[in-house]
């Protein structure tokens, strides 16, 4: 009774968070022009993550669309993304990151396997670890942190290169055995040059730094989930019992922080993590987070079909809504994976 009861309650979220999934999808589809653009792409790059969002959810056609758009308007002939319409070089690596797991999903290859090399040259040597911005003189930035680490091992997974990949696991490894204050705070940015965890920052700046796990205030709660989102992928392709032990250490972090990480958008990412896990252990855990995490997204969903938080400019809603529509999809995925 017990195991009908369950799988009764299983089936009425997965509806619920279907129903979500679909409301942002279709929000999404109406922002696409008929050349492709999505959106106005004079704001930005905020569409990198559509061919993404758009092949999980069965758009493929608009995920080549996109694609096109970004072909005929920002590839370079050595195989880059750049341009007027790139706007901001923040996030450099892990833009195009999230822009070549899509293009690998949609069959867009020159887009995929042609963006690597230049992807795989942000690859820092000692640490494994990814400049976080490209800076203004066109040199890269000597912090390195988590998420900008975790989004190019998405990558590296997609496009086969599984040895870059387990380098992005060693960073995950190398900063976590450095945390000098957990589980109240983690420091989850790396130095380039010195090779070290920062601990030292100016306090208008401790948000890029550090996560203090029970202050409730925006802060990049990202960092656990996102990590244990690319370790339990890398543990799929390469199932070392150590992908999966650290997995669970950096999702722990997020499922302990406070309650208050739910009114920022940043917490998004503790689903990535959550549902792979339960996709990988089966553990309740993992399945009562993913519920809770699966009733925030339609909770907070804007009845139009898209999320908005603090974001205001077209482009940001766009770019929030498709990482929100592809976590989504992640979480049904992960609990439609057991009965």
């Amino acid at each position: 009774m017990a195991t009908l009861v369950a799988s009764t309650q299983k089936q009425g979220k997965l509806a619920e968070y279907r129903a979500a999934r679909d409301r942002g999808a279709a929000w999404l589809l109406r922002q696409l022009g008929p050349d492709g653009a999505l959106g106005d792409p004079s704001q930005g790059f905020h569409y990198y993550r559509a061919p993404w969002t758009f092949s999980l959810v069965g758009e493929a056609e608009a995920a080549a669309a996109v694609c096109g758009w970004i072909r005929r308007n920002m590839l370079t002939p050595d195989g880059r993304i750049e341009g007027p319409y790139r706007v901001f070089d923040d996030a450099y690596a892990y833009r195009n990151s999230a822009l070549i797991v899509g293009a690998q999903f949609a069959g867009q290859y020159d887009l995929s396997h042609g963006l690597m090399a230049d992807l795989l040259s942000w690859q820092d040597g000692r640490s494994g670890a990814f400049p976080d911005h490209r800076l203004p003189d066109g040199t890269r930035s000597d912090n390195m942190d988590i998420p900008f680490a975790c989004g190019p091992g998405f990558a590296c997974l997609a496009t086969g290169h599984l040895d870059a990949a387990r380098r992005v696991a060693d960073f995950l490894r190398r900063i976590y055995d450095a945390q000098p204050a957990l589980p109240e705070r983690f420091y989850y940015a790396w130095s380039r040059s010195k090779q070290t965890i920062i601990t030292e920052f100016p306090e208008e700046d401790h948000r890029w730094y550090v996560v203090e796990n029970q202050v409730a205030k925006p802060q990049r709660w990202t960092i656990g989930g996102i990590s244990a989102g690319f370790l339990c992928r890398l543990y799929l392709a390469d199932p070392r019992p150590e992908h999966l032990e650290l997995a669970r250490k950096y999702e722990a972090f997020s499922m302990a922080a406070t309650p208050g990480q739910f009114d920022h958008a940043a917490v998004c990412k503790s689903s990535w993590g959550s549902s792979l896990l339960y996709e990988i252990t089966g553990e309740d855990e993992y399945l009562h987070w993913t519920y809770r995490m699966g009733d925030w997204y339609v909770r907070t969903q804007e009845p139009e079909g898209h999320w908005t938080f603090d974001r205001k400019t077209r482009g940001e809603l766009i770019e929030l809504t498709l990482e929100f529509v592809m976590h989504v999809d992640t979480l049904i995925s992960g609990l439609a994976s057991r009965p």
